[in-house]
């Protein structure tokens, strides 16, 4: 007997909705002031950018993909971003005192602390510049009283160097000028910012743990 032949409706099948992405990198940074409208901008620290030492714990750094930096790079904290070298504007930059915590018998030390943005997005950040590095800024404020140049349409570029004696090994960052900046959207944002923190004088930096005795210039003084 031959088998009936049954007419199969073919199904038609729907083609797949594309994902509408409602929230990428660029829709985030327009609402990343929001729920911060009361918020005293002083209370927010800038992210600190630590240069890694053979003492440091390295798992206590680690980006969001889990990458550890290496002993010898630069690691952003907040933003959790790993550095070899980065290119930079400095913006403020203060000398002043400090007594670290796990040393206080060695009294009151100095130090340079300086807010910078990262050149290729414009990233805020801070760095402490102590002991060997005390003056790694020194070329970057000779070349803006030398050019009369504010520091911050300095490009720069800063690397690490190892140094070493009998007591071990340590990494010092460097400062290098890549050249003027002259785009003038770029040179406004950080003027902006200049004066903004020159105002506010006294600076703390997220991941902070010294006690900053105070800075000079400073109404404390």
């Amino acid at each position: 007997m031959e088998k009936k032949k049954t007419n199969k409706k073919k199904v038609k099948k729907e083609p797949k909705k594309k994902k509408v992405v409602l929230y990428n990198e660029e829709k985030l940074k327009t609402l990343s002031s929001l729920g911060m409208k009361y918020v005293d901008p002083k209370d927010i620290r800038p992210a600190r950018m630590l240069l890694m030492q053979g003492s440091s714990n390295l798992d206590d750094f680690i980006t969001l993909e889990g990458k550890r930096p290496r002993v010898g790079q630069f690691f952003l904290t907040a933003a959790q971003k790993i550095y070899t070298e980065f290119e930079a504007y400095f913006v403020f930059a203060a000398k002043g005192k400090y007594t670290d915590k796990r040393k206080p018998e060695e009294g009151e030390k100095k130090e340079y602390r300086a807010l910078g943005f990262i050149a290729h997005d414009l990233t805020l950040f801070g760095m402490v510049f102590r002991s060997s590095s005390l003056y790694a800024l020194s070329p970057l404020f000779s070349a803006s009283a030398s050019q009369n140049r504010p520091m911050f349409s300095y490009r720069i570029r800063i690397e690490s160097k190892e140094l070493s004696n009998d007591l071990g090994t340590w990494y010092v960052p460097v400062v290098r000028i890549v050249g003027p900046e002259y785009d003038e959207e770029i040179l406004v944002k950080l003027e902006n910012a200049g004066r903004r923190f020159e105002e506010n004088k006294k600076i703390t930096f997220d991941n902070d743990s010294d006690e900053v005795i105070y800075w000079y210039g400073a109404d404390s003084c």
